[in-house]
């Protein structure tokens, strides 16, 4: 399926959506910020696994063994990376606003366990995107995408997805990831679109792209 100019716009869609929600996040999960805490990660369930939408997405109609671990590592990351977001943002901010309207701030303790299981899983998410972006990367170099198209959005994506293993989405390195994810993701289906019309008009479309 040939690649449109929209899909390189749209690809970007859901890492500036989680920038301009990071710009928002509170760095610290108190009283007062609690309700909008659980709220926000509420709607981030439907936000984060859109960076694994965009791993397949960059990868349509590449069927090579490197293609499909990223598809799975795309999976594993939306799985684990999900748990962190249930656990150290839905259900802290819960126990915080629900301890403090019913006054009992000794509930509050519970916190430390649910934002150390949820960072545990996290890490597992987080590499398992950082490996399936490398993979990415490998796979259109593999497909025929030349390097130096391949260049600007592998190393932009790259440097996301290192940004991304301890930043989160927190402003404003956090930010600067999805930014970075952003471009990459774009500048690879670009370069993917440009690539194949030239294979197109030069009779030597890459197999894998039929």
């Amino acid at each position: 399926m040939p690649i449109s100019r929209r899909s390189v716009l749209g690809i970007a869609a859901g890492p500036v959506l989680l920038a301009v929600v990071g710009v928002t996040h509170p760095h610290q999960l108190n009283p007062d910020t609690a309700g909008y805490w659980k709220n926000m990660h509420i709607g981030l369930l439907v936000l984060f696994p859109l960076l694994g939408l965009d791993l397949w997405w960059v990868l349509q109609g590449v069927r090579s063994p490197l293609a499909w671990a990223a598809r799975v590592l795309a999976f594993v990351y939306a799985g684990f990376y999900g748990a962190l977001d249930v656990l150290a943002g839905i259900a802290t901010g819960l126990m915080v606003e629900q301890a403090t309207a019913t006054g009992q701030p000794g509930l509050i303790v519970v916190d430390n366990w649910l934002f150390a299981e949820g960072n545990a899983l996290a890490v597992v998410g987080v590499w398992a995107f950082f490996a399936a972006c490398l993979l990415v990367v490998v796979s259109l170099y593999l497909h025929g995408v030349r390097t130096w198209r391949l260049i600007p959005g592998g190393a932009a994506l790259m440097a996301g997805a290192w940004m991304f293993l301890s930043s989160h989405i927190y402003f404003p390195l956090g930010v600067i990831a999805m930014l970075l994810l952003a471009g990459g993701f774009s500048a690879l289906l670009w370069a993917r679109r440009a690539t194949e019309r030239n294979q197109v008009g030069t009779g030597a479309l890459h197999p894998e792209a039929v």
